[in-house]
């Protein structure tokens, strides 16, 4: 029955490329010529901030997360289609995105158990702008994929910052202190909980989001996002 209602859905609404937009059959999530050019993450990674060893330049420098894992990197066409699916109303390519951090999450975090999934925070105003959090999106969809509990708002932001991806590494550092919080610190204390954020550059954002719910009493924090910038020369 849910087979003949996706098949209808798709019928009527046809399935797009998460990437480049291209109209494809309803069981795919990329166009054949996106799916072979992904910068999928591959081989060994660096725990720490989730890039190939030969991309990591971190220093095994300490974060209040377990660790940090993704299944691509945010260049090319994955650039393409997060731009896409954040900024131009196509939430619906969650689930493409999502059903690749969940086979990171499996290979990555193999033998894990986590208590719940939950999403990086944006204030209410992004949000209502937006008409969505585009990070609880890829969270609920995560949690559909891989049966990991789904809890929403675990964690707040407070107010507006900067966007990060403006800044340099010394300017993101100081500009995401004491902007999230939680109205739930009972759900964090002694969970072991995966953190979904869409983009880390600099892994700022997750550092602080992990250090509140390190504060909380979490017992493990661990990081997935859709995609990770390659490091720049400015750290």
């Amino acid at each position: 029955m849910k087979k003949f209602a996706e098949w209808s859905l798709f019928s009527f609404f046809p399935r797009h490329c998460a990437c480049c937009d291209v109209r494809i059959p309803g069981s795919r999530m990329f166009c054949e010529e996106c799916e072979k050019n992904l910068p999928r993450i591959t081989g060994e990674i660096c725990m720490n901030c989730g890039r190939e060893k030969k991309e990591c330049t971190c220093r095994k420098s300490s974060n209040y997360y377990t660790a940090l894992a993704a299944p691509f990197y945010f260049e090319g066409n994955v650039r393409e289609g997060i731009h896409r699916f954040k900024f131009r109303n196509s939430g619906v390519n969650s689930k493409a995105y999502a059903a690749g951090m969940a086979a990171a999450v499996s290979e990555r975090y193999a033998g894990v158990h986590f208590d719940f999934v939950t999403e990086v925070p944006v204030t209410k105003r992004a949000e209502r702008e937006r008409g969505y959090n585009q990070c609880s999106l890829l969270a609920r969809s995560l949690s559909e994929i891989s049966g990991i509990p789904y809890k929403k708002g675990i964690l707040k932001k407070i107010y507006e910052t900067e966007k990060q991806h403006g800044l340099n590494y010394y300017l993101r550092r100081g500009n995401l202190t004491g902007v999230f919080d939680s109205d739930c610190p009972g759900e964090i204390k002694d969970k072991t909980i995966l953190l979904c954020d869409d983009i880390s550059t600099s892994g700022e954002t997750l550092g602080e989001c992990a250090k509140m719910l390190w504060l909380y009493g979490a017992k493990d924090i661990y990081c997935i996002t859709a995609a990770l910038t390659k490091m720049r020369g400015d750290k």
